[in-house]
């Protein structure tokens, strides 16, 4: 089962709180959990920079703890894991002064966990509202979707003790759920939902008031210390980050500042040239097409649930003409109500 635990990608899980929140519970429930002792004695490999533990290892650990546990639900797991004990993102962001400012910060620390996925979170002042967006750069099991719609819904309120934050809306891998006691009944399945993966985007969608409320947990020296620790690892993380991560970073920023995101324009930004880009993405075995790709159908799959059209669609995803996008909306969403849209 540990043979396999380090990822020969670029991508993977940092032995971060998620990491440790999910050793915790395999030990408890009777799961070896020596090798993580092993991993964080071991130094990292000089090419990597980072320990690197991969997705399959992680998949294969919450397998284990299901085999050991059978009675332990996904949802349970989730709720462990995202309690104080585990450490989470929102714990170590509860000193912030608002809602709108935990989540803010939880957003930019993700790289804490994991360079797998990003989470972007935005102003959407036409609807009155804020959204946490969970972006995948590969395909992940849909039980980390369910794990952040969760979380960021129901899990939220009862991690910040503020039980009327008005949710507007939930979106489970390029899909709105119509009613929030659906993602119960789909954590309750357990494994029958962990075994697909899907690269398409979720979200949650707050009301703006129900953010800009005061934190009952704000507390200036716990933020102060948690900063002092976090980011400079934060720094030292990014400076070493693959560059397939950096790149689609960059495309992210580009897109929220409404700047172009032509390879060009993406390598500029990163300090090198095209060709240089191209060379350092092949090395680890992707490249420019497929990552801009990727997030252009993320965004289009959200800005087709927000009933964007075809010309904002084709402005905001830096097309040429609409041809592209009907064609990219035609190749990755099948939906036949979103299909029709485009005749």
């Amino acid at each position: 089962m540990y043979a396999n635990r380090r990822s020969e990608n670029s991508l993977g899980w940092y032995p971060g709180p998620f990491v440790i929140g999910l050793a915790s519970i395999a030990s408890d429930v009777g799961c070896d959990v020596d090798w993580f002792e092993r991993i964080m004695a071991e130094r990292p490999r000089i090419d990597r920079h980072e320990r690197l533990i991969s997705m399959a290892f992680v998949q294969s650990l919450c397998d284990r703890i299901g085999e050991l546990s059978p009675q332990l639900a996904l949802s349970e797991v989730m709720q462990r894991q995202s309690g104080p004990e585990g450490a989470s993102l929102v714990g170590l962001s509860l000193g912030e002064p608002t809602l709108k400012a935990v989540l803010t910060r939880v957003a930019a620390i993700t790289l804490l966990n994991t360079n797998l996925f990003t989470y972007s979170f935005e102003h959407l002042p036409q609807r009155k509202a804020y959204a946490l967006t969970f972006l995948p750069i590969a395909p992940l099991p849909r039980w980390l979707h369910l794990s952040f719609a969760s979380q960021f819904s129901k899990g939220l309120a009862g991690r910040t003790g503020i039980s009327d934050i008005d949710i507007e809306e939930v979106v489970l891998c390029g899909a709105r759920v119509e009613q929030r006691s659906d993602l119960d009944a789909l954590m309750d399945a357990g494994d029958s939902a962990t075994i697909f993966s899907d690269s398409a985007p979720s979200r949650v969608i707050y009301k703006a008031k129900a953010l800009e409320q005061a934190n009952g947990f704000a507390n200036k020296p716990w933020r102060n210390l948690t900063n002092s620790l976090v980011n400079p690892l934060l720094s030292s993380r990014l400076k070493a980050a693959p560059w397939t991560y950096r790149c689609y970073m960059l495309i992210l920023k580009h897109f929220s500042e409404g700047l172009s995101l032509s390879m060009e324009a993406i390598s500029n930004s990163l300090g090198v040239d095209a060709s240089t880009l191209r060379r350092y993405l092949q090395v680890e075995s992707t490249g420019f097409k497929p990552l801009i790709t990727l997030f252009r159908n993320q965004q289009a799959q959200l800005m087709m649930i927000d009933g964007a059209s075809i010309e904002r669609m084709a402005e905001r995803l830096d097309f040429k003409n609409t041809v592209s996008v009907k064609r990219l909306v035609r190749a990755r969403l099948i939906c036949g109500e979103d299909v029709a849209a485009l005749n």
